[in-house]
């Protein structure tokens, strides 16, 4: 039955390449072991890291021996690395999403941006800051999740905004925008407390903000530049 365990995990283990570099890290006494899950983390079974860095085959009390294939299934992998001790800033699901939903985009944003504004802007998501920020009043929920995806999107709501506000036609709003936001940069931050329904964007020493708030965050992301206009 133990063995059966091992070779399940094995096998998912080469499935996934991907978790390598966060087990190895967590798992840094490169160790395998088998215990119960006492806190009852899993349905059947699962991977949890130890303190002092040991991988572990995790089993519900009365579960020995059911869905041994299910220990280190990927979503049990990834709740287990989220789960363990670390030192990281930002959750295993933040940088999750950060990697695999705003970092494969983002330089195309930039792209649009340049080509409306017809000059490099450089975006700052700030996620580490963000993240804090955030955890502060949503711990205990998913919004780390979707942190990389969230902020990617309100990046993209501000290239939605432009091009509504015919700013890629139009030489005048063109120069009006870089002229106020000449360090050509794009900062994304969370405040206490912002205007709109989704929030804002603001211009502070020629660096233009999109701002939400806590209670905003994720709520008509489109939006949060619609109030560009008024800044000029």
């Amino acid at each position: 039955m133990i063995a059966n365990y091992v070779e399940e995990a094995i096998k998912e283990l080469e499935r996934n390449p991907k978790y390598h570099d966060e087990i190895n890290k967590l798992a840094s006494a490169h160790v395998l072991t088998m215990d119960v899950d006492e806190e009852e983390t899993f349905d059947a079974c699962g991977a949890k890291f130890t303190r002092d860095g040991k991988l572990a085959i995790v089993f519900g009390a009365d579960r020995l021996g059911s869905n041994t294939g299910d220990a280190f299934w990927h979503k049990n992998l990834e709740k287990g690395i989220s789960l363990a001790p670390t030192t990281d800033t930002l959750s295993f699901y933040a940088r999750k999403s950060i990697r695999e939903d705003y970092e494969p985009d983002i330089a195309d944003v930039q792209s649009e941006l340049k080509d409306i504004l017809h000059k490099d802007i450089t975006l700052h998501p700030h996620f580490e800051e963000v993240y804090e920020k955030l955890k502060q009043t949503k711990d205990g929920t998913d919004f780390d999740q979707y942190l990389g995806a969230f902020i990617l999107n309100y990046f993209r709501g501000l290239v939605s905004t432009l091009k509504w506000r015919k700013f890629d036609s139009d030489d005048m709003l063109q120069e009006a925008l870089n002229e106020a936001m000449e360090k050509g940069e794009v900062h994304f931050r969370i405040l206490d407390t912002v205007e709109g329904s989704s929030g804002e964007a603001a211009i502070e020493d020629g660096i233009l903000y999109l701002q939400t708030s806590p209670d905003k965050w994720g709520s008509n992301i489109d939006d949060i530049s619609n109030n560009i206009m008024d800044l000029l």
